[in-house]
């Protein structure tokens, strides 16, 4: 979409954003939103010390900053000091607003008044290297004067869904330990997003025949303002041609400037990927005639396991704040398909909850017996969502009623399953195939970073 078009996309981001998906309705004391027909109340649990999230209600709830990031995190669970996962639960919209988008951050985030280098006024990025005939030094006013295109993608956390290599895989003990952040299902949503393309970019510098990869670097989140950080990722010079289109550097999420959480003023936008792709807060591209290795392909973002083999480095490639020795799994890459329903897990195994997520360990969501709607979402960006099936326990897979059309491979859509639940405890499953038939597994390998996991995810319910 060229900037000509950017009032009919407000229009229809408007649109969007007000659409409900899911999302099922609460009930509560004070009754601020009525129920959806054909929706099942969750009864949530009484706030606990310092203020739980609430399950439902278009996903309200106090406002809470903290200090590593810029935005109001509310409204979402807290992971730890750089890391804030979304309230899957609670989603309901098409287009997740900027509120409830996850944030998955190394160090704190930089802040403009702080470092001049993630300040619009002063931001640079140099395009470079032995890949290219051209170098390239390039100020936010040059980007948004190049034409841009806007797209709507599901951006995914890695670790999204870690918490079921826990509860469903049982991976807790050592030697078959995963670590990590607590995602459950919230390190992931959806946006519209203004970028311009990477073949734009690879058009003014002119990319060589010996090009082999390009490192997209950001170098700017470190501990402290005005550091150098270890934060980057190539991509092979192969996919930058295959998707020239696709891929590229973004400045607006839904609309809007950039946020500073979300990498403002300028990011690599990598659709299908894992987000960590989606280099934050870019200030450099280096392209080069060999490999580059990095923290989030090599220690960080990469399938560790008796399952996966390590890359081998070349003579010549480059390494960046990691040695050649810590090559140790197989970068994760595409992402593959996957399906959840808009309901808060039952965890059990999980190292650690989140202060203020909505059930205790152990406790389920409660919901009314009797005819109901059940609603999620599934996503497939290889190829598209082909189909959605939902199982109740254990009995024979039935087809769910896709709500949306797909605008491109990259974005979700929404499902709906109709269900009339007795009194009892239920598991319901989902499973997401793609366009290629390509369906979600009952299980997925160890790995020790938790990554992945595109097995079939199961939602213990009680209905009363």
């Amino acid at each position: 979409m060229s900037n000509d078009s950017n009032s009919t996309a407000a229009g229809r981001r408007r649109f969007l954003v007000r659409t409900l998906a899911s999302g099922v309705a609460v009930a509560t004391s004070s009754a601020v939103g009525q129920s959806v027909p054909g929706s099942a109340p969750i009864v949530a649990p009484p706030p606990a010390a310092g203020g739980r999230l609430t399950i439902g209600e278009g996903g309200r709830g106090p406002s809470r900053f903290a200090p590593s990031f810029v935005k109001d995190v509310g409204l979402l669970t807290d992971l730890n000091d750089t890391n804030q996962g979304g309230a899957w639960w609670n989603f309901d919209t098409y287009i997740t607003p900027v509120s409830q988008f996850y944030i998955r951050n190394a160090f704190p985030t930089p802040r403009a008044e702080l470092d001049r280098r993630v300040d619009p006024r002063h931001w640079q990025l140099k395009i470079h290297g032995d890949g290219i005939e051209r170098e390239l030094v390039i100020n936010y006013d040059d980007l948004l004067k190049m034409p841009s295109r806007s797209i709507i993608s599901v951006m995914q956390c890695a670790g999204n869904g870690r918490s079921l290599f826990w509860e469903q895989g049982g991976f807790v003990d050592d030697p078959m330990k995963v670590s990590g952040n607590g995602w459950g299902l919230g390190g992931v949503g959806q946006a519209e997003w203004q970028y311009v393309p990477i073949s734009h970019i690879l058009g003014l510098v002119g990319l060589k025949k010996n090009a082999k990869s390009a490192l997209f670097w950001s170098g700017v989140d470190g501990k402290a303002a005005n550091t150098q950080s270890d934060t980057g990722r190539p991509l092979p010079i192969s996919e930058l041609l295959e998707r020239g289109n696709d891929i590229g550097l973004a400045f607006k999420m839904n609309g809007m400037p950039l946020p500073a959480d979300h990498g403002a003023p300028v990011r690599a936008l990598v659709p299908g990927w894992c987000g960590g792709a989606s280099t934050k807060w870019l200030t450099e591209i280096k392209i080069a005639s060999h490999d580059f290795w990095v923290r989030l392909n090599t220690t960080d973002h990469t399938m560790i396991g008796p399952d996966y083999t390590p890359p081998k480095g070349a003579p010549n490639d480059e390494y960046r704040f990691i040695r050649p020795d810590q090559l140790l799994g197989d970068p994760v890459t595409w992402q593959p398909g996957r399906s959840a329903l808009t309901v808060p897990l039952m965890l059990v195994k999980q190292p650690g909850i989140p202060p203020n997520y909505p059930l205790a360990r152990g406790e389920m969501p409660v919901m009314k017996a009797g005819p109901q709607v059940l609603r999620g979402y599934a996503w497939a960006p290889q190829a598209g969502v082909r189909r959605v099936d939902v199982r109740v326990n254990g009995g024979r897979w039935e087809e769910a009623r896709i709500i949306d059309s797909q605008p491109n491979r990259y974005a979700w859509v929404r499902f709906e399953f109709p269900f009339s639940p007795r009194g009892g405890d239920y598991v319901v499953e989902t499973r997401a195939t793609d366009r290629n038939g390509n369906a979600q597994p009952a299980t997925v390998p160890f790995n020790q970073g938790g990554y992945n996991f595109v097995a079939i995810p199961k939602f213990h319910m009680r209905f009363a």
